[in-house]
């Protein structure tokens, strides 16, 4: 009877929670790290380009483009959590 009782404890953190977890990563977007390495030289000086005509450096440009990207998902996300 003791085994009985300490299986239908433990039931709840078996597989059935394993796969709810593996659902919930599923839904996020695959993420990808970009570094300067394997962003393609054309590419770069694009940024370059666009950076100097706002008087700014590479880094400062690009982290306030990533910036605005970011919010504007953000706010999608919350919109469609609030549906």
């Amino acid at each position: 009877m003791d085994k009985i009782n300490k299986y239908k404890q433990n039931n709840h953190s078996g597989r059935g929670a394993n796969r709810r977890t593996g659902t919930r990563l599923a839904k996020r977007p695959a993420i990808q790290i970009l570094t300067i390495s394997n962003v393609p030289s054309a590419m770069l000086e694009a940024i370059d380009e666009l950076a100097a005509r706002q008087d700014r450096s590479r880094s400062s440009f690009v982290r306030r483009a990533l910036e605005r990207i970011v919010a504007e998902y953000q706010a999608k996300e919350a919109l469609n959590k609030s549906r």
